[in-house]
């Protein structure tokens, strides 16, 4: 069995020298369809060289854009949503192959697959701060169990009544996620989030008030760098802690504004 009943989706924009390491890893779907925000490199050359179907479209806030339009078009129910800075490991597809041969994903009530992903800054793996250590994420979703929204950071949700099939650590099966490959890159893709990030906030159900936003930079701050040991990372740590603090209180003055504007 060469190829799994999965169409993979991956949103990109002149990154390049991260697809080619991670587009590679997708060759056990079935479907790979590359979505082009407009690049200037090679990333196109480089789907097509990987069986990828490329689609050009126009610039949006957020993947979750293109996800929500598009996965229900794909041609397996079963889609894998991935980045052009995430590289699958080998023993993660090597679980993967082995959920559909053991019939797992014939379960009716599975919705999707979480899998362990490790975070990296400039080419080095966190320790510490919200980022770092072993989180979790969906990669693998059943399109008639699993909606998609057009919202920043909060645009995937399991449908009610579903499972989700949570894929546990184990030393190397994991994404590696090569999150920023510098500072720049980080204030970049932070003030495009912010944006949307007071409607999507909203969206989901939080409110805000001056007081809690007054409040917000010591309780960020301390949150990432002390409880979740931001600390462990060094100067990049308190950076990186400090950093969180800024875009959670900036976070909050846009739910505020927004939460005003939807006011009589």
């Amino acid at each position: 069995m060469s190829k799994l009943p999965i169409s993979a989706i991956v949103v990109g924009l002149n990154e390049a020298n991260l697809l080619k390491n991670s587009i590679s890893k997708l060759n056990f779907c079935d479907e790979i369809i590359y979505f082009d925000l407009g690049s200037s490199d090679n990333s196109i050359q480089i789907a097509v060289e990987n069986n990828a179907t490329v689609i050009s479209h126009e610039k949006v806030p957020g993947c979750e854009w293109i996800h929500a339009k598009y996965y229900q078009s794909t041609k397996h129910k079963w889609v894998l949503i991935s980045d052009p800075d995430e590289v699958l490991s080998n023993d993660l597809i090597l679980e993967l192959k082995g959920l559909y041969s053991n019939g797992l994903l014939e379960i009716e009530d599975i919705g999707c697959i979480t899998v362990p992903i490790i975070y990296h800054f400039k080419g080095k793996p966190l320790n510490g701060t919200i980022w770092g250590g072993v989180k979790s994420r969906v990669l693998l979703i059943h399109k008639e169990r699993f909606d998609f929204k057009p919202i920043v950071h909060l645009g995937r949700n399991l449908k009610i009544g579903y499972k989700t099939i949570d894929i546990a650590f184990s030393g190397k099966n994991n994404i590696e996620h090569y999150w920023m490959i510098g500072y720049r890159k980080l204030l970049e893709k932070h003030l495009r989030y912010l944006k949307n990030e007071g409607e999507a906030r909203y969206l989901k159900g939080d409110r805000m008030n001056i007081v809690r936003i007054l409040l917000m930079p010591l309780r960020a701050f301390r949150s990432c760098f002390i409880f979740l040991k931001g600390y462990k990372d060094g100067i990049l740590g308190l950076f990186l802690s400090l950093f969180w603090a800024w875009y959670e209180t900036t976070a909050s003055v846009k739910l505020y504004k927004y939460q005003l504007s939807k006011k009589d």
